[in-house]
């Protein structure tokens, strides 16, 4: 019998994890999202290099949602060790076969919200390219909580920022095909207060073109208990 209450909608980040549980989806995931079809990829590139550069030799990285294994060269080729996780198997498999090379800690399934992993296990997190879909401000706040429990110094994030030509024009298309809901953006004031509820800290934040595009980018550091 039914209990008379209506469906519970479905998190956009639960659709986000089901969409990338195959094979064929990994594949093509790493297919469309190759450094060469993306300039900003070598911008994004070059922010995370600055962040890693005070962690010395030999620091762990951990990559959550490491997606096919984006950033192991990033972290690999400054001396740094590499740690991937993800909710999707699929996507593991992918980044196993990239990460091929010295420095490649290993890979685990996990969500952000729940790491596998001691306190203070890792130097660094990287939470890339998953904020922005992230709504409910629990689910952030508990994403960021575990990021901070699990390192021993930062926390690097990106976010899209709800301000600029980009995201207007996202905006104007989404609401012209009918599709009320898009990605999710949080500004510089929420991110800092949520960083701040999580145990860090916003040091620095960076853009590709202020006002201009919706992508941000934040360095986050563990502050003392």
């Amino acid at each position: 019998m039914g209990t008379g209450q209506p469906a519970k909608p479905e998190a956009d980040h639960d659709k986000a994890r089901i969409a990338w549980q195959t094979p064929e989806a990994a594949v093509a995931y790493r297919q469309s999202r190759e450094p060469i079809r993306f300039k900003r990829y070598d911008r994004e590139e070059t922010i995370i290099s600055d962040w890693l550069r005070d962690l010395g030799d030999g620091g762990l990285v951990l990559d959550i949602p490491c997606g096919t294994g984006r950033f192991i060269r990033s972290v690999t080729q400054r001396g740094l060790r590499y740690l991937g996780a993800d909710v999707s198997c699929a996507m593991i498999g992918e980044a196993r076969r990239a990460g091929q090379c010295p420095g490649v800690a290993g890979f685990l399934s996990a969500e952000a919200e729940r790491i596998p992993l001691a306190d203070e296990a890792v130097d660094c997190v990287i939470l890339w390219r998953l904020l922005h879909h992230i709504r409910e401000p629990g689910v952030r706040r508990a994403m960021l909580r575990e990021a901070a429990r699990v390192t021993r110094h930062k926390v690097l994030v990106s976010f899209n920022l709800p301000l600029g030509f980009t995201y207007l024009r996202k905006l104007c298309h989404r609401t012209l095909s009918g599709r009320s809901r898009g990605a999710g953006v949080v500004s510089h004031w929420r991110l800092k207060r949520e960083t701040q509820q999580s145990g860090l800290r916003m040091v620095d934040t960076r853009s590709f073109k202020k006002y201009a595009s919706i992508n941000w980018f934040a360095c986050l550091e563990k502050t003392a208990p």
